[in-house]
């Protein structure tokens, strides 16, 4: 890695590759950032070296410095995140967002709509907008009512005797997890469909390279499975059918992504990057100009990385432009909630019953009054006490913005539910210990409480459900019960598509962490044996 940071640095700055010498157009990218602003972990107070936008922006000043024709964007899920965003999506929300005031002074070309940017509603999104002068794109987010783009669809930059155009696109899985904020207002199209609209329009406008900026996944495929609902991750779809693309920024997997795509029959090879997640790198993307003898401009393709900034400092002015800001979360952020004399942890919280997560299903069920509940274990690093419960301990563990739902189900969905939850687990291995598939993330993987259940994962997959008792009698197939739920998983997030049509009883206003802060903070103190009852087991 020191080898590769070195390199990086003489590529960069001090002009040890050949190629430096050849005209050059510079790509400068960010991804999913989550409100990763400074190098600080607000959930443990205390530094992050490894993730940081003001690091990032050290970077930029440097690449600028060395490279006159520069492009700075960014793929998206700005809004929400860590505790840093929250504070100012639930808190406050008449200051400006500091992220995006150092996107500003930063001068970010784009910035385009990730999924997570409808987490808080349309009207905060769409008021943090107004409160810069940031250029955000969305060119599949169209208005629900006429049909017309909801946000700008693309950006057309000149440079010297050529322009640059970036066509942005986002996710259509907004519609299914945030369908409660977005239904009705505003429709998610097919990337691909308007990647070539919009393509096409920037190249008869005279754009002389086309960028695509986008929140989704470069291969294919989706997390759900909605016939009305276009397909999550498309980068590959488009370079494989929208002719005349020059460089594609990705975002949404949080994975760091260099490649050179030459697979596609429309594009000549297209470099393809993805910085990684939280600033923790800084994409360098860079397209070498050819000025033809008629007059025309072409590029090609040179180098192409993610660049940690670990080693960085961060950026002096932003920094104490933003400081204020900064402790005012680290103030909020670690003060107490509640006590308990006990420590809680979930370290083995996705292979046995803990108290932990029962803490959860606690105040679910309590405050919708449903008789099951269900969560998954978010963070297996979560964890709190002896001592006091802080706000940043309760986030690592409920980090998201889901609100509660109270759905009416029957025994059949609740054994489907339980069913598609076990597909976590690929079998035990040879040592006889429980180990995951692979297809399936950890946040999907769910527990229920209200019904004894066994899972034996030793079974085929749908065959795993041995026991499932509600009250010490067989839950039967048209048997109805309430269940307290988030709102991800209401939505058949995790494609738990079984609740699509399950009766909604309630839902709340405000998040579920709100609820649990609330519970915890008029209860004063918390203890296991208030909420812990065993009443699933792992069977391997």
């Amino acid at each position: 890695m020191k080898k590769y940071l070195l390199l990086a640095a003489c590529f960069i700055f001090a002009g040890c590759s050949a190629s430096t010498d050849k005209e050059s157009l510079i790509i400068m990218s960010t991804a999913d950032l989550h409100g990763h602003v400074f190098p600080w972990d607000y959930y443990a107070d205390q530094p992050d070296e490894q993730h940081s936008l003001l690091k990032a922006a050290s970077l930029v000043d440097s690449i600028r410095a060395r490279h006159p024709k520069t492009l700075l964007l960014d793929g998206g899920d700005w809004l929400q995140g860590n505790p840093f965003a929250e504070f100012y999506a639930k808190v406050d929300t008449v200051s400006p967002y500091p992220l995006l005031t150092a996107a500003e002074a930063m001068q970010f070309d784009a910035i385009v709509l990730g999924n997570h940017e409808f987490n808080f509603g349309i009207p905060l999104l769409n008021h943090r907008i107004s409160q810069t002068d940031v250029t955000f794109l969305g060119a599949n987010i169209r208005d629900f009512e006429t049909g017309e783009a909801a946000y700008q669809p693309y950006i057309l930059n000149e440079f010297d005797g050529f322009s640059v155009g970036v066509v942005g696109l986002t996710t259509p899985g907004s519609a299914v997890w945030d369908r409660q904020h977005v239904e009705g207002i505003l429709e998610f199209g097919d990337g691909p469909k308007f990647a070539a609209k919009y393509v096409q329009e920037l190249r008869d406008a005279g754009a002389d390279a086309v960028v695509i900026l986008m929140h989704s996944g470069f291969e294919t495929g989706s997390s759900y499975t909605r016939d009305d609902v276009p397909v999550e991750n498309f980068g590959r779809l488009i370079l494989d059918t929208v002719p005349g693309i020059d460089a594609m920024v990705i975002a949404h997997s949080h994975r760091v992504t260099e490649m050179l795509y030459e697979g596609s029959e429309v594009n000549p090879p297209v470099p393809v990057i993805q910085a990684g997640r939280w600033g923790s790198h800084l994409g360098f993307t860079e397209l070498f100009i050819h000025r033809e003898v008629d007059g025309s401009v072409r590029f090609t393709p040179g180098r192409n990385m993610a660049i940690p900034v670990e080693d960085q400092a961060p950026h002096a002015e932003l920094s104490s432009l933003l400081e204020d800001e900064h402790q005012r979360v680290r103030d909020y952020i670690s003060e107490a909630i509640a006590t308990t004399s006990a420590a809680w942890n979930s370290d083995y919280a996705r292979v046995e019953d803990t108290p932990i997560i029962d803490l959860i299903q606690h105040i679910q069920k309590k405050h919708t009054g449903a008789d099951l509940s269900t969560s998954a274990a978010f963070n297996l690093s979560a964890g709190f006490g002896a001592g006091s419960i802080s706000r940043g301990e309760l986030a690592r563990l409920y980090p998201y913005e889901n609100t509660l739902f109270k759905l009416e189900i029957n025994g059949e969905i609740l054994r489907k539910y339980l069913e598609h939850s076990a597909l976590y687990f690929a079998t035990s291995d040879e040592t006889g210990r429980p180990q995951p598939s692979g297809n399936t993330p950890g946040f999907n993987f769910d527990m229920i409480s209200g019904v004894d259940y066994t899972m034996d994962i030793r079974r085929e997959p749908g065959d795993r459900i041995t026991s499932l008792q509600y009250n010490g009698q067989p839950v039967q197939p048209d048997q109805k019960f309430t269940i307290a739920i988030n709102s991800y998983r209401a939505a058949g997030g995790g494609d738990y598509d079984m609740l699509r049509d399950a009766k909604v009883l309630y839902e709340s206003a405000e998040s579920v962490r709100a609820i649990m802060e609330a519970y915890l903070t008029e209860r004063g103190n918390i203890e296991p044996e208030d909420v812990f009852k065993q009443n699933w087991a792992l069977i391997y």
